[in-house]
């Protein structure tokens, strides 16, 4: 279960990348983009309708920089990259683990970002992204962030 977890967790952290040449559509767009860039402490993480004690979410953190994302659980640590698409009505991240427990897997999530807090929902199911921001379906897993203050 504890495995379990973690790659849910790791799952949420994710840097946005952009490439080509952005036209003034794009440019507008980008400027509403939040920067998904810095380190992120949890708030509250709820997997399948469970909410995660204080003293496990005291211990999750996510760095994100340049389209890869570092998540810390306690003394796990899980590594890897993702992909933003912020055109459809909900905000869609697909994340791949490089290193650690989530190696080789891919989940898809929704997200959303207002000031310095940033709302993932995804899936630990394959090939299934989740429709709205609640993690009270089997594999379903919603976890708000604060960006960390320096």
């Amino acid at each position: 279960m504890a495995k379990y977890i973690l790659v849910l967790i790791i799952t949420a952290i994710l840097p946005i990348t952009f490439t080509g040449s952005p036209t003034s559509a794009e440019e507008e767009a980008k400027a509403k983009t939040p920067s998904l860039i810095g380190i992120w402490q949890v708030e509250s993480a709820t997997l399948e309708g469970q909410t995660f004690p204080k003293e496990v979410t005291d211990t999750m953190t996510l760095r994100m920089r340049g389209g890869r994302y570092e998540a810390h659980v306690g003394g796990q640590v899980d590594r890897g990259s993702y992909k933003v698409n912020d055109t459809p009505a909900l905000m869609q991240m697909d994340i791949h683990g490089i290193e650690g427990v989530n190696k080789g897997t891919t989940f898809l999530a929704i997200y959303d970002w207002q000031e310095e807090k940033l709302r993932i929902c995804y899936s630990v199911e394959e090939g299934k992204r989740p429709k709205k921001f609640e993690a009270t379906q089997p594999g379903h897993f919603l976890v708000i962030y604060a960006r960390k203050k320096k």
